[in-house]
């Protein structure tokens, strides 16, 4: 309980000191006040998490390397978003889908980019050079100097891995 304070009274204080400097970067980056102050927020939400926070001997360096993970998946979260919009104009698809359905399908994939950054860089970087960028298998193996069954391994225990973790991709709906 005492630790859980003091860790409190130690992000305030950095958000005191680093706030102001950090808005101005990711103003700089983003170009929108609106996300510059979302992401300002969820970096340092995100050092709530972080073990060791009170060892931390470059404060400046450690909250703008969070905030470039932030960046970065708010960017794999849009291209995943920009791709399925895409996909459905390009079936022609968006007027006989209802915006509820388009809303559960962002969310479901939001889902999925949440558990693509949980399996290790390689196969998050295989998956999404080949679903997303549509890298064929050899291609992606020369890439990395792999074995094509290797890259193959990759995305199956990739799409297991969502599998086990969203039992909605098994229901037919």
């Amino acid at each position: 309980m005492y630790q859980n304070l003091v860790i409190q009274k130690y992000i305030a204080g950095l958000y005191q000191e680093h706030r102001r400097w950090l808005y101005v970067w990711l103003y700089q980056k983003l170009g929108s006040a609106e996300r510059a102050e979302d992401v300002l927020q969820d970096t340092f939400t995100k050092l709530l998490s972080q073990k060791n926070i009170l060892q931390l001997e470059q404060p400046k360096a450690f909250l703008t390397t969070v905030a470039k993970r932030i960046l970065i998946d708010y960017s794999r979260h849009n291209k995943i978003e920009q791709a399925y919009l895409a996909h459905l104009e390009q079936q022609q698809f968006c007027n006989e889908i209802s915006p509820e359905k388009i809303l559960i399908a962002i969310q479901l994939l939001e889902q999925l980019a949440a558990l693509l950054e949980k399996l290790p860089e390689r196969t998050q970087k295989i998956f999404i050079w080949h679903y997303l960028d549509g890298e064929k298998l050899n291609y992606i193996a020369e890439k990395l100097e792999v074995h094509p069954k290797t890259v193959h391994n990759e995305l199956v225990k990739a799409l297991l891995h969502f599998q086990q973790r969203m039992p909605a991709l098994n229901d037919e709906t």
